[in-house]
C-alpha cells in the first residue's frame, strides 16, 4: 500500500517522463494512529472517490451485514468538534478532531452514545428541530480512542445499512485505507469496458479484438471495477493509468480531493450520457477548461491522440485497487484518415465557459455566471408553453446552478418546475417584476405549476381513541411537488421530538414516559414548499 498523499496537478505534459515524476509527496500520513471504527473485519460496499451522481464520494462506505446499531467506535483520541442531523444526505452525523490536526467523519448513525447522545437530544429540544447543526468547542465532548460514540444506522439518503467513514484535513478528504486500516483485498479490479471517442462522433467499444482502426483525432474511456473479500463485487478501483507506446499519456487516481472541489466536476471526467443511462462511470482523458482543478487527472495535452494516419500504436490501459493488484488490457490502434463528413449545422447561441452569459427571448431569459460550463458551448434557448434550455455541443450539465425566469401573470402558489419522464421536478420560486425566477441545476425543458394540494398526514400504527398498542407513534407524510418544507410535532401542547426519514417519509414519535394515563392529545402540521399546510390532531389513549 502506498503510505503517501499525492497531488496532482494538470500540465501540459512531454512524454517519456516516468511515472514517479506525477507524484508530489505533500506529507507522509500517520500509519496505525488511526484504529478500524466497527469491531468487525472491513468489508466495503463503496469505495473512496467513486463516481456518484454529480459528486465524487468523499468517504469509504463500511458493511455492517445489513443491520442497525453496531458499535461505533473513535478511530483516535479527541473531541467531538461537530455534529449535524439531516432528514437527507449524511442522516445523523458525528465530526471527532484529533490532536494530529484530522478530523474522522461518521454519517448515516442510527444513534449516538452516552454524553453525546444526551447533548444531542438537549439540543433538538432546544432549537425544536429533529435536523440540527451543532459546532463545539474542545473539551465539551472529549472521547477515547475505541469509545463507543453512536451506533451504525442507515439514516438520511443511505441506500442499506452502514457506516460511511471519512479522514480529513485543511479543507480535504483523504482515502481511509491511505492510513494503514486493516482491510483485505486480493483480488486484482476488473476492466469491463474500454472505448474510442473519435472527433466525428462515432464511438468505438472495444470487446475482445485487440487491434482496432481509429480514423482522425480520438480519446478513450475506460470502465473499471473492483471487488475484495467481505466487499461488494463492483466498487471503484484505486487508480487508473493510460500508456501510449510505453510512455504514461493519462492517471486518474483516487487519493485524496478538496471537499470544495466535489461539486458536480465528476461530470465532465465521464462518459455523461452513458452514466446518466447505465451508471457505468466511464472515466475519459479528455480535459474540459472548466472542469481543471486540484484534483483532476493526470494527462498528456488535453487527452485527445492525434496519430499520423497509416501508423500503428500501442495503447496498454492497468487499473490498479488499493493494494496494487493489477487488471491490465492492451491493444492496438491502426490509425486511419478521418473520414470526410460534411459539417452538421450546431444550432444556439456562443456561450463561453469562463464568462458570464446572459440572454432573453420571448417569455423567459437565463442568466449563468462565469464557469456554469465546464466548455465553450452554443445553448438552445426556446420559449413557449415549456421552455427549453439545452447546450447542443458537449451536452453536459451545468457545474454551477444558474437563474431562469419565465415571463406570466402572479398566480399563487406557483412553481417553476422541470420536465423528464412525465415527472416534475419543483425549484424553489421567487416572483418579482412580472417574472417568475429560479435557480436550477439542470438543463432540459421547464414549466410553470401550481401546486395547490395540501401535503399528506396519515396515522400507520395508531387510530383516534382507540388505546394505543405502542408509545412509539409513526406518521406517514408526503407531498406531491413541492415536496415536504417543514414539519411540527405537539403532544399535549408542547414540542415534541420527530425523526424524519425522507427515504420512507414518515416520522417517528418515541413518547415513552410523555405519554400520560388516559387521554393524550397530538398535533402534526406540515408545510410543503409552496406554503400548503396540512394540520391534523388525534386524541391518543395510554
Amino acid at each position: 500500500m502506498r503510505h503517501f498523499f499525492k497531488i496532482l496537478i494538470c500540465t501540459t505534459l512531454a512524454f517519456h517522463f516516468p511515472l514517479s515524476t506525477f507524484h508530489l509527496v505533500a506529507q507522509p500520513l500517520p500509519q496505525g494512529y488511526f484504529s478500524n471504527p466497527l469491531d468487525s473485519e472491513i468489508g466495503l460496499s463503496a469505495t473512496f472517490a467513486e463516481i456518484r451522481n454529480n459528486h465524487f464520494h468523499a468517504g469509504i462506505d463500511i458493511r455492517t451485514g445489513g443491520a442497525v446499531g453496531k458499535a461505533v467506535r473513535a478511530v483516535a483520541d479527541g473531541y467531538v468538534c461537530g455534529i449535524r442531523i439531516s432528514p437527507w444526505g449524511g442522516g445523523k452525523m458525528l465530526y471527532i478532531k484529533h490532536p494530529n490536526g484530522y478530523t474522522s467523519v461518521y454519517m448515516h448513525l442510527d444513534s449516538y452514545e452516552g454524553d453525546i447522545g444526551r447533548y444531542v437530544l438537549h439540543e433538538q429540544y432546544r432549537q425544536q428541530s429533529y435536523g440540527i447543526v451543532c459546532d463545539l468547542p474542545e473539551g465539551r465532548l472529549p472521547v477515547k480512542k475505541g469509545q463507543i460514540v453512536a451506533r451504525s444506522g442507515n439514516t438520511g439518503g443511505s441506500a442499506g445499512p452502514h457506516l460511511h467513514f471519512e479522514l480529513r484535513r485543511d479543507g480535504r478528504t483523504i482515502n481511509p485505507l491511505l492510513f494503514g486500516l486493516p482491510y483485505t483485498d486480493n483480488i486484482r479490479p476488473t476492466i469491463r469496458g474500454v472505448r474510442l471517442y473519435q472527433a466525428d462522433g462515432k464511438t468505438v467499444s472495444l470487446g475482445k479484438e485487440n487491434s482496432v482502426s481509429v480514423g482522425g483525432p480520438f480519446h478513450i474511456g475506460v470502465y473499471a471495477t473492483d471487488a475484495a473479500e467481505g466487499s461488494t463485487a463492483k466498487n471503484g478501483p484505486d487508480r487508473i493509468e493510460i500508456y501510449v507506446d510505453g510512455d504514461i499519456f493519462f492517471m486518474y487516481t483516487t487519493e485524496g480531493f478538496p471537499l470544495e472541489e466535489n461539486s458536480r466536476t465528476s461530470n465532465a471526467l465521464i462518459d455523461f450520457d452513458e452514466y446518466s443511462r447505465t451508471r457505468q462511470p466511464y472515466i475519459i482523458t479528455r480535459a474540459l477548461p472548466g472542469a481543471e482543478g486540484e484534483w483532476i487527472p493526470v494527462r498528456q495535452g488535453d487527452g485527445i491522440l492525434r496519430f499520423k494516419p497509416g501508423t500503428s500504436h500501442k495503447i496498454q490501459i492497468r487499473v490498479y485497487d488499493i493494494h496494487d493488484n493489477l487488471a491490465e488490457r492492451t491493444f492496438t490502434v491502426n490509425a486511419t484518415a478521418a473520414t470526410a463528413t460534411a459539417a452538421k449545422p450546431v444550432g444556439g447561441i456562443e456561450a463561453k465557459w469562463d464568462k458570464p452569459f446572459f440572454h432573453s427571448t420571448g417569455n423567459m431569459s437565463i442568466s449563468m455566471d462565469s464557469g456554469s460550463l465546464y466548455a465553450d458551448d452554443r445553448m438552445l434557448i426556446v420559449p413557449g408553453i415549456v421552455v427549453s434550455v439545452e447546450p447542443t455541443v458537449n451536452k453536459l450539465p451545468p457545474h454551477l446552478p444558474y437563474s431562469l425566469s419565465i415571463i406570466a401573470p402572479e398566480q399563487p402558489k406557483t412553481l417553476i418546475v422541470k420536465l423528464s419522464g412525465g415527472k416534475m421536478n419543483a425549484y424553489k420560486t421567487t416572483y418579482k417584476d412580472g417574472r417568475y425566477t429560479a435557480r436550477v441545476r439542470d438543463f432540459g425543458q421547464f414549466s410553470l405549476a401550481v401546486d395547490s394540494v395540501a401535503p399528506i398526514v396519515r396515522p400507520l400504527n395508531f387510530t383516534e381513541s382507540k388505546t394505543l398498542k405502542s408509545s412509539t407513534l409513526k406518521i406517514k407524510i408526503g407531498d406531491e411537488l413541492s415536496g415536504i418544507e417543514t414539519y411540527r410535532c405537539e403532544l399535549n401542547g408542547e414540542w415534541v421530538l420527530a425523526e424524519y426519514d425522507a427515504k420512507t417519509a414518515m416520522l417517528v414519535i418515541d413518547a415513552g414516559r410523555k405519554l400520560k394515563s388516559g387521554h393524550n392529545t397530538l398535533k402534526a402540521t406540515v408545510t410543503d414548499g409552496a406554503g400548503n399546510r396540512t394540520e391534523i390532531k388525534w386524541t391518543l389513549t395510554k
